[in-house]
Parts: C-alpha cells; sequence; structure tokens
C-alpha cells in the first residue's frame, strides 16, 4: 500500500483520533508509529517524571502499561470488521527486564482474536529492539455495541 491507499489514510485517521479522543494518552505524550488492520505501534518518549527508581535510572511501570493499554486497544480498535466502541476487561502485564531511562519505550500491539462480544489482543514492549522486549502484554477488551466516535469522524473525513 502507498501513502495514497484511502485504507491506509483510513487507518492513520482512526489512529489519530483514537489518541486524541482519550486525554490520558494525550497527557502522557504518547504517539502513534505505524498501524496495519489490526496491528499498531506506538511510541512514549522518556521524561524524568517517568522514573519509578531514581537511582537506578528506570522507567516507572505506570507509563508503560498506560501505553500497553493504549495500544491493544488500539490494535483491537483497527483490527475490528466494523467500527465500534470498546473497554477494556483485563489486562495483564509481564515484566522482563527494566526499561532504561532516556530512551523511549515502543509497544507492538496485535488484535489476536475477535468474537462478537469479546477482542483478545498481546502487546510487546521494548526500547528500540524488538527482539529485547522490556515487557509483555495481553489484554481483553468487550465489545459495548455503542457507535464509535473515532470511527465516525475518521469516516467523515
Amino acid at each position: 500500500m502507498n501513502d495514497t491507499d484511502p485504507r491506509l489514510q483510513q487507518r492513520q485517521r482512526i489512529a489519530d483520533g483514537f489518541m486524541r479522543a482519550i486525554p490520558h494518552n494525550t497527557a502522557l505524550g504518547m504517539s502513534v508509529v505505524d498501524t496495519g488492520p489490526g496491528t499498531a505501534r506506538t511510541r512514549l518518549d522518556y521524561r524524568p517524571e517517568f522514573l519509578g527508581d531514581v537511582a537506578a535510572g528506570l522507567w516507572h511501570t505506570g507509563p508503560a502499561i498506560s501505553l500497553a493499554d493504549a495500544t491493544a486497544g488500539l490494535a483491537v480498535f483497527l483490527g475490528l470488521p466494523e467500527p465500534g466502541s470498546i473497554a477494556t476487561l483485563d489486562l495483564r502485564m509481564d515484566y522482563l527486564r527494566p526499561a532504561l531511562a532516556d530512551q523511549p519505550l515502543f509497544a507492538d500491539g496485535v488484535c489476536d482474536h475477535i468474537t462478537r462480544r469479546i477482542v483478545f489482543a498481546g502487546v510487546r514492549m521494548h526500547q528500540g529492539n524488538p527482539a529485547r522486549p522490556t515487557a509483555r502484554c495481553t489484554a481483553t477488551f468487550m465489545r459495548t455495541g455503542r457507535a464509535s466516535a473515532v470511527a465516525a469522524e475518521a469516516a467523515e473525513e
């Protein structure tokens, strides 16, 4: 697909709208790096207020889990056969190695399985090298049955 492909443009509008629609994502400074059908890569740049262990120079886990939740949600949103509102039901994070200060966090999310009411996703977190993940996440989302304002806005553009 090239930049003029309507599907690529719509995914990008959905991704941009998804991040803007959630003030917490904006406040943390999350950004969308790439999207595909049912996939999303996001980024969160390091800020000193994200430190959890000042002496060791390590990220606090709070921003990481927020990034994982947002990335999984975006991957699900992009994987749904028809646009609709979703809500996080469950999110589990396994920390594999410390995330180091002064480096951004990346999250690679995949929508794994869609049922009529529940959607499953996975996320791998890393600091630029996907082969050295800092954490992995599994998430479950409920399809609420309500229309999505983000999808409607993207369709109008």
